[in-house]
């Protein structure tokens, strides 16, 4: 059985190189690499890996790594990154990270560095400094990136503007009593979360507020634990049950699928919407037009969220860039790994978005 080792030896370069070739890692001389390349397809080596990957050093998959791909929001995001992919002449590989650094850290080590030709990729839990060594110098396009200091491209959704319209819109109905389902009123306390989405999405609500003259307090958040459908119905009932909620008449829930059992919640106690509360949503799934009463939602474009961000990847993927720990006869350095240096600054995109209004909130 051939090795990695022969083929190093047959190059004339070390086993470390090798491996970074034949991942198609940029920081390779042209020239090495293809050596690299033709070493390993004369001794046969690796068969599973195709011709065309051999030829160019690309393997002609690009990954999505997604958290929660059983909710409907990011499973409909991933749906339209594979359509992108695959538009582009590209074959996706999707995988969910389950919220686990564990997860994260697997996934760019096995799949992005070995598989991928780059990389999209939504960060729960792995620092920009991980992100950076783990990418092994493949592109990559982050999803809602909260870094201070981006690493790497990313492309985000319209969090603080989404937000501030879903509490414009209740107010401008009519509203006295607006709540925020899903933050705590402290949150943003927490500079970490601050940057967050969810943190982002609570600063666009405070926005509204504070341009509609509106005094804030705790009653205006009703936080959960957990955004599930079970908490979210059960929220519900903790509104309509304390007095400090007991008079609301707009509810603002910081996900559709939160919005969608809420309503659920406040149905099992007869309480009506729009009539008695008017209700938005936000991330514009689906099922938020099909739900009875049809809810008002902050619409992501998804295929505008998935052109920017393979616009931006296929960029990297293509661009013609040196990098780091790389010597003249093409071996790998001391630092090789650290990631690429890329020519240009991370840019910092925002999908287009709307205010889709519908009969949650028709009165």
């Amino acid at each position: 059985m051939v090795t990695m080792s022969d083929v190093a030896k047959a190059a004339g370069v070390s086993r470390a190189t090798v491996s970074y070739a034949l991942r198609g890692d940029p920081r390779i001389a042209a020239a090495t690499a293809e050596k690299i390349r033709q070493a390993a397809q004369k001794l046969h080596y690796n068969a599973n890996i195709s011709a065309r990957s051999l030829r160019s050093g690309r393997s002609g998959i690009i990954g999505v790594a997604i958290y929660e791909l059983d909710r409907p929001y990011p499973s409909e995001m991933s749906a339209a990154m594979s359509r992108e992919i695959a538009r582009r002449g590209y074959q996706p590989i999707v995988q969910q990270t389950s919220g686990s650094k564990d997860d994260e850290i697997m996934i760019l080590q096995k799949v992005t560095s070995q598989l991928c030709d780059g990389m999209i990729f939504s960060p729960g839990q792995v620092s920009d400094e991980e992100l950076r060594a783990l990418s092994h110098g493949k592109p990559m396009v982050l999803l809602d990136d909260i870094s201070p200091d981006p690493v790497f491209d990313s492309v985000n959704t319209a969090c603080e503007d989404g937000s501030a319209a879903a509490v414009r819109h209740l107010i401008d109905i009519g509203c006295k009593h607006v709540v925020v389902v899903g933050p705590s009123y402290d949150m943003l306390l927490d500079d970490k979360m601050a940057s967050s989405v969810v943190g982002r999405r609570m600063t666009g609500c405070l926005r509204a507020f504070e341009e509609a003259g509106v005094d804030v307090d705790a009653s205006n958040f009703l936080p959960l634990e957990h955004w599930d459908p079970i908490p979210a119905r059960e929220a519900a009932y903790r509104l309509l049950d304390s007095d400090d909620y007991r008079d609301a008449d707009g509810v603002f829930c910081m996900t559709d699928t939160i919005a969608i059992s809420f309503m659920r919640g406040l149905a099992d106690r007869g309480v009506r919407v729009p009539d008695d509360i008017a209700l938005v949503g936000f991330d514009g799934v689906t099922e938020s037009e099909y739900a009875v009463p049809s809810l008002t939602t902050v619409r992501t474009d998804l295929d505008d969220l998935a052109r920017r961000t393979l616009d931006l990847l296929i960029d990297r993927i293509n661009a013609n860039v040196g990098g780091v720990g790389i010597d003249a006869a093409g071996d790998a350095g001391d630092n090789a790994g650290d990631g690429l240096a890329f020519p240009d600054a991370p840019q910092r995109l925002t999908a287009a978005w709307e205010l889709v209004k519908r009969e949650s909130t028709r009165r």
